[in-house]
């Protein structure tokens, strides 16, 4: 089974054990005549024991004229969010989960809403990638870890009032992934299996991302996943590839300016022949690693 998917779909979950001034992280700079534009794999769930993070980080940080995020999650986003899962991201009527999935599926849900303590009837109108999205962020708190302190909104906080705040996508876009994805049925399923093996990967991903290890994460939450299931290829192209290379496109529009941005993706989003990193130096940029 595969115990990966899970973790990919949040780019990188991470726990106390880390020591984040002494971690390499993945961090990269690209210069062009006029602009410099640096990119930090981002971790959506992490700590106070997080930070500060690496100082190379904090000073790019400050030099920068503007911080670049996937989403700004401010009221009017949240908003939107939840709108749209109430009414996309439920079934109408009297259908419920049970409807559209195995039989597999559907036993192994509730196994696992079992184990995490959460009623049924609490989410069986969901949708599969609303599923996936809910039953990930109950599961990863309670191995300690907090959205609220993610790389995102920890230098969202520190920029608002201080500089440009640009989101490279919408609460929308972002939402639409999960409630168009390919083969829920698959994805949910495979979710729930990598949740007992959570963290267990945690603990490899932890240790490639302190290393610096860009070959091994790509191959903890790529490779061993596609290798065994390649029907997973359309699920990364809608969750991951596409998406690369609009971010890409974005990144290259900033070179062209004479500021200085600070990029803060997921890490997942950096990585391979598909990742951001690639698809700038196929364009012609230098990206050095930092």
């Amino acid at each position: 089974m595969i115990k990966k998917l899970l973790w990919l779909l949040f780019c990188l979950c991470f726990s106390t054990q880390l020591i984040a001034s002494e971690d390499k992280a993945l961090f990269w700079k690209v210069e062009s005549d006029n602009a410099t534009v640096y990119l930090l794999g981002s971790i959506h769930y992490a700590n106070k024991d997080f930070y500060p993070l690496r100082s190379e980080i904090e000073i790019a940080f400050e030099s920068s004229d503007a911080l670049v995020v996937e989403v700004e999650m401010n009221a009017a986003s949240m908003s939107s969010y939840n709108d749209l899962i109430a009414s996309e991201g439920t079934y109408p009527g009297n259908e419920t989960i049970k409807d559209h999935v195995s039989k597999e599926t559907y036993e192994a849900l509730k196994d696992q809403l079992k184990k995490l303590g959460l009623p049924l009837e609490l989410v069986y109108k969901q949708k599969p990638g609303i599923l996936v999205l809910t039953l990930t962020a109950v599961h990863v708190m309670r191995l300690g870890l907090d959205p609220a302190l993610g790389i995102d909104p920890y230098f969202t906080s520190r920029a608002k009032g201080k500089k440009n705040i640009i989101a490279l996508e919408t609460t929308e876009q972002q939402l639409r992934i999960f409630l168009d994805l390919p083969n829920g049925d698959l994805v949910l399923r495979e979710s729930l299996h990598s949740i007992d093996e959570a963290e267990k990967l945690l603990d490899k991903v932890i240790e490639a991302w302190k290393q610096g290890d860009e070959k091994k994460l790509y191959q903890l939450l790529f490779e061993d996943a596609l290798k065994q299931y390649p029907e997973f290829a359309a699920i990364y192209d809608r969750l991951i590839y596409q998406r690369n290379v609009k971010m890409a496109q974005a990144i290259k529009g900033y070179l062209k300016t004479k500021e200085t941005y600070f990029v803060v993706v997921g890490a997942g989003h950096f990585l391979g022949n598909k990742g951001i990193v690639r698809l700038l130096e196929n364009s012609g940029y230098k990206v050095k690693r930092l």
